[in-house]
């Protein structure tokens, strides 16, 4: 299948959603994908709500606007509000829990969610403006739509150097944490592979049919039964065969024919 994942990236203005859009944009063009990438500005301020969508395929790409995204990354209560009800069903978003509470997360079901307490982890890495960053790599680590490298390689192409080194850092912070709770969640996923076994355990239950099935062999012996009286009705046949020369036999009897007695008769008259 030819790889394609399209997302949307909202939160405030100020929380840098624009700058790891363009980040995760180039990401996918050093990987030789196509890409397409459309931020929202206009009356977008800090403090204010903002958001992009970057769309990345290996084939050409029909359209840069999505309705229905495949993907999401939230950094905010009304970004969730707004584009939760939005995710196609089967995908995936990748929720910062520092400032959306956990209860109004859609789990589960329809969707995959992935928690990520993206303000805590930036002041770990020292920087509470790594938030967007460590989201990013939370969602590479999720989705491996591009490799987390070259995320990394793709850091100075929209962020001065003296930083980068900090991105780093906090790209992998959140890929680490990412794939702690996919683990987790991948836990709780294996009693239901556990249940797939059993299924084709049943599966094998009716092998034992198929030895019944040897049973009615013995009605087998029964057709040939029913040919044995086909053949004594081809021997009346033959004896009817049989009583059609009898007719000939009389037709011997044509020796009387040439009775010679008459003309005698007749000779004898003529002798008188």
């Amino acid at each position: 299948m030819k790889r394609y994942i399209d997302v949307i990236m909202a939160g405030f203005g100020g929380q840098g959603v624009l700058l790891i859009g363009n980040l995760l944009a180039y990401a996918g063009m050093k990987e030789k994908l196509n890409v397409t990438y459309i931020p929202v500005y206009g009356v977008e301020m800090r403090g204010g709500t903002a958001n992009c969508t970057v769309v990345l395929s290996e084939e050409e790409i029909g359209s840069p606007i999505i309705n229905t995204p495949k993907s999401l990354i939230v950094l905010n209560r009304p970004s969730l509000d707004k584009f939760q009800p939005k995710l196609a069903d089967g995908g995936i978003q990748i929720v910062n829990s520092s400032l959306v509470d956990p209860k109004l997360v859609e789990k589960g079901g329809r969707i995959r969610t992935v928690l990520i307490p993206a303000n805590e982890l930036a002041d770990k890495v020292g920087n509470a403006r790594a938030v967007n960053t460590i989201m990013l790599g939370a969602y590479v680590a999720a989705t491996g739509v591009v490799k987390l490298s070259t995320v990394e390689e793709s850091l100075s192409a929209v962020m001065a150097a003296k930083i980068v080194p900090l991105n780093i850092t906090a790209l992998r912070a959140g890929a680490e944490y990412a794939l702690e709770q996919l683990k987790g969640q991948g836990a709780a996923k294996k009693p239901a592979a556990a249940k797939a076994p059993a299924k084709k355990a049943d599966a094998k239950k009716p092998a034992a049919p198929k030895a019944a099935t040897k049973k009615p062999a013995g009605k087998a012996p029964a057709k040939p039964a029913a040919k044995k009286p086909a053949a004594p009705a081809k021997a009346p046949a033959k004896k009817a065969e049989a009583k059609k020369p009898a007719p000939k036999k009389p037709a011997k009897p044509a020796a009387k024919k040439t009775t010679p007695p008459k003309p005698t008769k007749s000779a004898v008259a003529k002798k008188k």
